[in-house]
Formats: C-alpha cells, structure tokens, sequence
C-alpha cells in the first residue's frame, strides 16, 4: 500500500513538472517595439448637429498607460478650400463642432488631420448619397402565457425596405428608436402622512429599437439594383421613464409595460461608407468571439493613416409609422 502510495505521490510530481516546464518567461527586451499611436473615431453627416470626434492613445503592451492631454490636440476636418477646427468639450470627452459652420454635403470628400505632439494622424472619406425607404412596416404577434399567472401579450417588430441603386457597390446599416407619451402611476410622500398620495403623469420616453447586431449591417452584394427588406427590428417590451416632482422634491424612475397608444416608430436607413461597415462589422465579429479560446482573432481595419481607428461617412433617411 505505501509502495502505490509513493508511486500516486511521483507520478503526480513528475506531471506538475512537466506542466511547469511548458511556461516559458519572454525577456520583454526580445519583444517587438510597438509605437503609441494616436486612435480616432469620426463619423460624418448631413443630418447631424454636432461634428464630433473622440481622440485617445493606443495602449502598448508591457508599457505604463499614458494618457494624451486633451486640450492638446489639435482635430481638424477639411473639404475642399474651407476647414473647421473641433475644440475638445470635457463634457461630451470628445473634440466638437456645430454642423451649421460646416454643413456636410452628400457626394464630398472630407480629410480629417490629428496632431498630438509629435504625433499626427490623418484620413479621408466620401460623403455617400441619400437612399430612400420606400416602405415601413409593423407586424404584431402574440405571445402566450405558458407559465400561467397573467394574459399574453402583444410582440412588435419593424421593418423597413428601400431600392439599392444599380452598378455600384453599396453598404447600409438599419437602426429606429420609438417615441411614446405613458401615463404613469406615481406614489408621493408627504410628512405626516401613514399613506402616500397617488398621482398621475403622462411622461415621454423613447427607446431604440433592438435590431439583431450581426444583420443590422447590409451590403447589396448580389442584390444589387434590388429592393432589400431589413431584418426586424423588435420593439421594446418596457419603456423606463424619470420624473422629478418639484412638489416633494423628489425624483422618480422605473419601468412600464409598453401597453399605451398611440406610439411612434421611426425606422432608420443609413446608407454607409466602406470604411463604416467594414470597421462596424468587424467589431460585432470581434464581439461575438469574446471570450472563446478556440476561436479565430479578428483583425479591426483602421483607415487611419499614421494611427488606428475609423473615420467615416453616412447618410440617413428616415420613416415614421404609428401604432395606434
């Protein structure tokens, strides 16, 4: 028995050992240098109100993180002869710029330039054309009770569907919110009182529509010239509201079953550049694999020159349907 016992307690030694051989420490001196570089995101549009653009420093492995002193870079968006330069609002942590100074045209190309220090970054793109939604729909299903305790309810989705133009590559991503006015039952609490006063608000909300994240981004690839249907968009099941009485002084929020018509949906066409959807796209694969060891690593494009990151364009079209 203690022969097996200390044939058990080598074996085991003998396998950790192995185990610990597989882990090999890297001098970090042998690694590749990787230079700190400038990442930018900016998204252009006609329909926008604010030109925005959120500038940071990539982060290289094995080194102390470093942030970029914001109010020292420089962004600036050009077009043609005329250029705007995008001051940095603490309060959106982006570079900023009203669109009214500089209105963004359908069928432009615009060169954005970054410059931190010795650091600079630059990159362009072109202004896509508007594509029409020829139609919106809403559909309904009910959905029953299979665990009892309360009636079926009513599901809804939206879709939408435009004609792709003919002879050119084209790429789109669909997106809506709803809009609706709820009466909500609110419960104020008054000193002195055992029991609170119960009063009524008619509040406004609104919420996004949840389109599924792989299909939201179309190419008209092999369908172009044809008329594309989107995948649906489900509308939201609960609605969450904030409210401040200035009576008791108090604020209020919370949930509520989307049960109240009439309500808006307004469904959205975005007729996209390359460079959106091949760097939108990539990072919902990217998110997909999150976390799975066994899957292949996605490489995120950059059209960045000199930096990392995506600058683009798009142009949105908009439907509204009501549900009443």
């Amino acid at each position: 028995m203690r022969f097996l016992l200390f044939l058990l307690l080598a074996g085991l030694l003998v396998s950790l050992t192995a185990c610990e051989s597989l882990i090999n420490e890297v001098d970090p001196d042998r690694l590749p240098t990787v230079e700190r570089k400038l990442a930018v995101q900016c998204y252009i549009s006609p329909q926008d109100s604010l030109l925005m653009a959120t500038v940071t420093l990539s982060q290289p492995v094995l080194e102390p993180r470093n942030s970029a002193i914001s109010s020292e870079i420089k962004v600036v968006l050009t077009e043609g002869n005329r250029s705007i330069e995008l001051k940095y609002d603490p309060k959106q942590y982006a570079h900023v710029a009203d669109s009214r100074l500089f209105p963004i045209v359908a069928g432009k190309t615009y060169r954005l330039a970054v410059q931190w220090r010795e650091l600079s970054a630059s990159a362009s793109c072109t202004v896509p054309e508007a594509v029409p939604i020829t139609s919106a729909r809403l559909d309904s299903t009910r959905e029953s009770n299979n665990w009892g305790g309360g009636s079926s309810r009513w599901i809804y989705d939206a879709r939408l569907t435009w004609k792709d133009p003919v002879g050119q590559a084209d790429y789109y991503r669909v997106a809506g919110e709803l809009r609706a006015n709820q009466w909500v039952t609110l419960s104020r609490y008054v000193a002195g009182q055992s029991r609170p006063d119960t009063f009524q608000r008619r509040l406004f909300m609104q919420s996004p529509l949840f389109f599924d994240a792989t299909s939201q981004h179309i190419s008209d690839l092999s369908q172009d010239g044809q008329s594309i249907t989107s995948p649906k968009g489900n509308l939201p099941n609960y609605l969450s509201y904030t409210y401040f009485d200035s009576l008791s002084n108090g604020s209020y929020n919370g949930y509520i079953p989307l049960t109240q018509r009439p309500v808006s949906v307004s469904v959205m066409l975005l007729h996209v550049d390359k460079n959106y959807y091949d760097y939108h796209r990539t990072l919902q694969q990217q998110g997909d694999i999150e976390g799975n060891p066994f899957a292949e690593p996605v490489l995120i494009p950059t059209n960045i020159t000199g930096g990392l990151g995506c600058f683009a364009a798009y142009n949105r079209t908009t439907m509204t349907i009501s549900l009443n």
